[in-house]
């Protein structure tokens, strides 16, 4: 236990630097993993040499596979119990890495950093650190602010390790080249007549949601901007999407619901004018990939979790009881995304284009 974590004076942690193969465990989810390669640039900047290996769920491996500075990919099968833990663990330990990072900080993700075999085990301090995980860590990064963004905890990492260049700012964040998908979304932004503004449907946690009959009514009024618009979403999103086109009338707006792979819907996000969308993966794509977001927002905090860096917009009406964690809203009625009007996202997204921040 630190100093810090005792009420004491902190004391400076010292590390031992950038071994030459570092093991990253941040499994999931999509938007997690999207911040969380910043540390991995920040790494290469650093060392160039460094070798990194990365610890994925299958759903996210499109985003660390062929990344310029992740060398090599380790997939763990999810809910395939303890022989798949076992197997990822032998994997990992034939690599010999000298230091193994929790980006994760629960006990999944813990356990596994702690049995790769790396001598070095690298995770949160205690006072951010979930499930207990910091208990199989050997080394710590120094107390810090539970508020920041998810982006600012990855480069505290970084800058432990002696980053010195471990700035957001400049460049770090980087997806995979993937030529078909890139030939895809030219097509695609061809046959939509320009650049669109993407109108994302659905979120993981039930918290996160807004109706999708206000998706359909908001790009019906988004319509008079004279912007191609299109509906996106996952291939669980199709009865949403229903609801949400049926909303929408005959304003223009293409269904590209479960149309997309992760890769097609990276490479879009790159080439759209605007992505609205609710607090999802995708939405740190776009922000990585500089395309400014509206997002609307009710449960979680956007300082720490929403789109980062400038340009974007978060709209939300936020109660007493916000921000919070919760999966499925606990209050007698969702009061986060119920009040978020359309009329309310609407202007959000006029101010923007009229701002000239979306080219």
């Amino acid at each position: 236990m630190s100093a810090a974590e005792t009420g004491g004076a902190p004391k400076k942690k010292r590390s031992a630097g950038i071994p030459a193969r570092v093991l990253v465990c941040r499994l999931g989810a999509i938007g997690d993993v999207v911040n969380a390669l910043v540390f991995a640039t920040a790494l290469k900047r650093e060392r160039p040499e460094v070798e990194i290996g990365w610890v994925v769920h299958p759903l996210v491996e499109p985003l660390v596979q062929g990344h310029p500075h992740v060398d090599r990919v380790h997939v763990w099968q999810r809910h395939a119990g303890f022989r798949e833990f076992r197997r990822v663990v032998n994997e990992v330990r034939s690599v010999r890495y000298g230091l193994a990072v929790d980006l994760q900080r629960i006990q999944k993700s813990a356990l596994l950093a702690r049995f790769s075999g790396a001598p070095r085990v690298l995770g949160y301090d205690r006072k951010r650190a979930k499930e207990l995980s910091w208990i199989w860590s050997s080394e710590r990064i120094q107390p810090g602010d539970p508020r920041a963004h998810m982006v600012e905890h990855y480069l505290e990492f970084a800058r432990y390790l002696g980053a010195t260049d471990a700035g957001a700012e400049g460049g770090l964040h980087h997806f995979p080249a993937n030529s078909e998908a890139e030939a895809w979304a030219d097509d695609c932004v061809a046959s939509l007549g320009g650049a669109p503004l993407l109108i994302n449907l659905g979120a993981t946690k039930p918290a996160n949601r807004w109706e999708p009959e206000r998706f359909g009514e908001l790009a019906a009024k988004l319509a008079e901007l004279n912007i191609p618009l299109a509906l996106t979403g996952g291939p669980g999103d199709r009865e949403l999407a229903d609801r949400a086109l049926a909303a929408a009338g005959d304003c223009g707006l293409r269904d590209l619901v479960g149309r997309t792979d992760l890769p097609q819907l990276i490479a879009l996000l790159g080439r759209a004018r605007l992505f609205l969308t609710c607090d999802t993966g995708p939405m740190h794509i776009a922000a990585a990939r500089g395309t400014p977001v509206v997002a609307l927002f009710g449960a979680a905090d956007p300082v720490r979790t929403g789109p980062y860096g400038k340009g974007h917009r978060v709209i939300g009406e936020l109660p007493s009881c916000a921000p919070c964690e919760h999966r499925h809203c606990s209050q007698p009625r969702h009061v986060c995304m119920e009040d978020l009007t359309v009329d309310a996202v609407a202007g959000g997204v006029r101010s923007l284009v009229s701002e000239r921040l979306v080219p």
